[in-house]
């Protein structure tokens, strides 16, 4: 229940104590005065809480809200409260009862037609703005979408909050040694011992430097033949 609902009910408190002491007073049965005195009471203070609480209610809507209507329904009952009050402060200052301020009878209709008023635009402000409340509150299908929405956002957020620190942790470790080539070994020239990291020179090497190696056997091997085949001739020319 808003809480404007439960001050509109305080005009109850307000008019019940009074209206009691009229029904008393039009049977012509007496009361005593501490009864009275205490049912005035009741009703006085009922009737200034419900003036104070609904002008504080009536301007926090006006402000949230931005309401116009609400506006006028605050102004009304800020300058009537106002208005009613200079009698009253009268009285005070000067020490002089309220009855002696109205004096004339058009006053005092004034003045009661001004309570009542007052009283009446408190309980309709207080209910104008639940009604103000009520209809700037979200409908079933629009809190579906906002809770869905949010918890949507929620879980982005953790996913970001997670990105985040995976980056900063990442950014903390120390970059891991570039792996260094693996170095392939092959085995040097057989004939000369050359040897060269690329492989495909080194078996180039390796043909040419077996084919020189051939091609220099070959040549001795023919040296040697001219040689052998040679000798004998050369003892047939020797003198005896």
């Amino acid at each position: 229940m808003r809480l404007g609902r439960w001050i509109s009910l305080l005009p109850i408190l307000a008019l019940i104590p009074r209206l009691g002491l009229i029904v008393i007073a039009a049977d012509r049965q007496t009361v005593a005065a501490d009864t009275r005195a205490a049912l005035l009471w009741i009703s006085s203070g009922s009737l200034a809480a419900l003036v104070g609480c609904a002008e504080v209610y009536v301007g926090v809507a006006v402000v949230s809200r931005r309401h116009g209507g609400l506006a006028l329904v605050w102004a009304g009952i800020t300058l009537l409260l106002n208005a009613l009050i200079v009698p009253l402060s009268i009285s005070g200052l000067e020490a002089i009862p309220v009855w002696e301020i109205l004096s004339s009878r058009a006053l005092r209709l004034a003045w009661g037609a001004g309570l009542g008023l007052l009283s009446t635009l408190c309980v309709g402000g207080c209910l104008w703005a639940d009604v103000v409340r009520e209809g700037a509150m979200p409908t079933g299908a629009e809190e579906d979408f906002r809770s869905r929405s949010e918890a949507r956002w929620s879980a982005l957020e953790e996913k970001l909050g997670a990105l985040r620190r995976d980056a900063e942790r990442d950014a903390e470790t120390p970059p891991a040694p570039a792996a260094r080539p693996m170095r392939t070994e092959h085995a040097a020239c057989p004939h000369c011992g050359y040897w060269n990291p690329e492989q495909r020179r080194v078996a180039g090497h390796v043909l040419h430097c077996r084919r020189k190696t051939e091609r220099i056997a070959t040549a001795a091997d023919s040296e040697e033949t001219a040689g052998e085949s040679s000798a004998p001739g050369m003892q047939d020319t020797l003198p005896a």
